[in-house]
């Protein structure tokens, strides 16, 4: 009589209770940083907003935009005349939300001793906080380009709501292709461990197969 082996496939219990434990701890921290998004999001608007104000001043000519941080929104005006500005757009304060599950999926992320999971989920912050600013900085040129307010390349003009819709593609993406970047390594480490373990756990039973 054969005696069944532990379970080797993608439902096995080293695999379930890795995945339960990282969607766990990702839901607790998540609802726990989305509390207080609220009281964060003002100061990270800013800070989005007062590093984008040269990128404006840098990729304009002549500077047209004006950006004011209002709370934890940013609205955007457009110099229409001497001394005058009239709005344009803006943004609400889920703009930059995705911080918070990037935060969520660093501090879910199994096998990271804490200084590795500090030190990648700060790397992780910066970027995507840059991948912010850029994203304020180009859909509002694309924009200008769209509405023709802002001369362009015929090209660019032709394929301005192509390049939209990839901006928002990367800023949509940003906060989960930066977190597999910075964790593929240990995921990978993880992974081979878990392996490791089911094989040395299936080896007594292969021996009580073979003799039987």
């Amino acid at each position: 009589m054969r005696r069944r082996g532990p379970e080797t496939g993608p439902t096995a219990p080293g695999w379930t209770k890795l995945l339960v434990r990282f969607v766990a701890v990702f839901l607790i921290v998540m609802g726990l940083l989305a509390g207080i998004w609220s009281f964060v999001a003002p100061g990270y608007t800013a800070a989005v907003a007062g590093l984008a104000r040269p990128l404006f001043r840098g990729v304009e000519r002549p500077n047209v935009s004006v950006l004011e941080a209002r709370g934890a929104e940013v609205w955007i005006y457009r110099i229409v005349g001497p001394g005058e500005v009239a709005p344009f757009t803006w943004f609400d304060r889920y703009t930059f939300f995705a911080v918070i599950p990037l935060l969520a999926l660093f501090a879910a992320t199994p096998g990271l001793e804490w200084r590795q999971r500090v030190s990648r989920l700060a790397l992780g912050a910066a970027a995507l906080f840059l991948v912010h600013v850029g994203y304020l900085v180009a859909s509002i040129q694309l924009s200008y380009v769209a509405l023709g307010l802002a001369g362009g390349t015929s090209w660019l003009v032709r394929t301005v709501d192509g390049w939209q819709i990839g901006v928002r593609t990367v800023w949509e993406a940003a906060p989960v292709a930066i977190w597999i970047v910075l964790t593929f390594g240990q995921w990978k480490r993880v992974l081979q461990h878990e392996r490791r373990e089911r094989r040395q756990g299936r080896q007594p039973t292969d021996a009580v197969e073979a003799s039987s």
